[in-house]
């Protein structure tokens, strides 16, 4: 789900200055880039698998610089000293866990022929490592032992990043219309700071991930809607229509981020108009009288006309999320990724290599109007991750964020609804079922860690629903009394601790 070939972004809060901040590690397209790169001679998008193979889909990680400028403007051990527990796993291997074994499988079918490397460390023989033996990554070790002795800037200048550079521009070879990277792509990569994006919502200041991120619009967006067309303080988790009212509301805050969000270095993205309670208020009534049909964006108060393109909805997934909170009350709430399911399953160094520029729209432009997430050569791709913290009074109460690809915003915007205004704690709040609205589609949780709490026929009326699994991982920790709780999704095999 994640690594060093990835990137990601950190909300973080400094108790003592009471700061927030939020560090953008998120992947960037090299220079030779074109807006073309996904698709056919003739002009069709590739299909999606097989982007997710191309070494135009890897995009130049962030997630070193990232973990490298936290560790230096916060961190309290020497930089060595946190690394020691990875090189020690790389090289002394770990027993693969069910969903290890199953990820690899997973892989497997998505396609592997193009990576002899990955094949030879993950898949011996045509099949994944023993479950009863320890599984090891010797080049990882050494990658990791580099960055320990040389800090987080060897990865971007010195032989570890000419080591990089050579690997994946040694798979021009292969992909002849790949033009490769050049050394200024990893030496002028840098984290960005952003200021978060807060919106006022169930009595809590909630704030998130902005532009290049569509996560945290999505999820403000969601929960504001839903606000607007359900009395939620008087909600319960047993009324099936405020799970019928929360799935619209996800569906029209997709239609908004997917159209509006872009890396905001080509111009800023509305996201204050986005939120503005007229706006939320219009849509929400035009939500209302939609009748099931397929949501369109909206044009905020100061734009006159749609600029863009409307594109398909995409495809991404493979996240990890870390949230933690220290003795101090300093806090950090982490979504890391490298996309797909081991990523573009190229390996340079025993890293997986990140197929992050798949998020980028396909087609570049769509009906003679330029698509606003469209690849041009230094810019980050939309993403949905959206690590969040709540405040009650300027206080954080609550931090969490979670996997799952487009359907991140969906997750957390009923994680929250559980917490703030259904009062669930954190395990229940993590645990109750998920629905998602994928397009004209209302996907229900099949087999969640808590059931449902009420017949499910009661939202199968809506038309075109379906259950399946959904693959959250949410982490959450809550402020409860003068103490904090936690809880991991169980749907994954995280898990929450407190450390003396």
């Amino acid at each position: 789900s994640s690594g060093l070939a990835g990137g990601g972004f950190l909300l973080h809060w400094e108790a003592t200055t009471k700061t927030l901040e939020v560090l953008d590690g998120r992947e960037v397209a090299p220079q030779r880039s074109q807006p073309s790169d996904f698709l056919t001679p003739s002009g069709t998008a590739l299909p999606w698998r097989e982007a997710t193979r191309s070494p135009q889909a890897i995009g130049i990680p962030g997630t070193v610089a990232l973990l490298w400028d936290a560790h230096q403007h916060h961190g309290q051990l020497p930089w060595a000293q946190t690394l020691a527990p990875a090189i020690r796993t790389a090289t002394d291997g770990f027993k693969p866990s069910p969903r290890f074994l199953r990820s690899l499988h997973l892989a497997k079918r998505f396609g592997v022929a193009h990576s002899p490397a990955f094949q030879a460390l993950y898949l011996p023989g045509g099949q994944p490592p023993p479950a009863d033996q320890p599984f090891r990554n010797p080049a990882l070790a050494r990658t990791l032992s580099a960055l320990a002795r040389e800090g987080g800037p060897a990865f971007y200048a010195g032989p570890l990043a000419q080591q990089i550079l050579g690997g994946v521009n040694a798979l021009k070879t292969t992909t002849p219309n790949f033009r490769g990277w050049s050394a200024s792509d990893l030496s002028s990569y840098a984290v960005v700071r952003r200021a978060p994006l807060c919106s006022h919502q169930l009595g809590h200041r909630i704030c998130t991930m902005p532009p290049p991120s569509s996560g945290g619009i999505g999820l403000l967006q969601t929960l504001a809607l839903l606000n607007q067309s359900t009395p939620l303080a008087e909600s319960a988790p047993d009324d099936p229509t405020v799970w019928r009212q929360l799935g619209k509301a996800q569906a029209w805050a997709d239609a908004d981020r997917l159209y509006w969000v872009h890396d905001p270095i080509d111009g800023a993205v509305p996201s204050a108009a986005l939120l503005d309670p007229a706006y939320i208020n219009s849509r929400a009534r035009a939500m209302q009288g939609a009748n099931g049909s397929r949501p369109t964006p909206g044009l905020p108060a100061g734009i006159k006309d749609y600029p863009y393109g409307r594109p398909d909805r995409g495809i991404e997934q493979g996240t990890s999320q870390i949230t933690i909170v220290d003795a101090s009350g300093n806090i950090a709430s982490y979504t890391s990724s490298v996309e797909t399911i081991f990523g573009s399953r190229h390996l340079v160094g025993g890293m997986v290599m990140n197929n992050q520029l798949t998020d980028f729209a396909f087609k570049p432009s769509l009906g003679g109007k330029p698509v606003a997430n469209r690849r041009l050569p230094g810019r980050r791709p939309m993403s949905s991750m959206a690590p969040t913290l709540v405040f009650r009074k300027g206080e954080p109460v609550l931090a969490l964020g979670s996997p799952g690809g487009r359907s991140i915003p969906h997750l957390l915007s009923r994680v929250l609804l559980a917490s703030l205004a259904w009062n669930e704690p954190p395990a229940r709040a993590v645990g109750l079922p998920h629905l998602s609205r994928r397009g004209t589609t209302l996907v229900l949780e099949s087999d969640p860690p808590l059931p449902w709490p009420f017949p499910l026929q009661q939202l199968k009326s809506e038309a075109n629903s379906r259950r399946q699994s959904i693959g959250s991982g949410t982490a959450l920790i809550q402020k409860i009394g003068a103490g904090w709780q936690g809880a991991a999704d169980p749907r994954r095999e995280g898990t929450a601790l407190a450390l003396p």
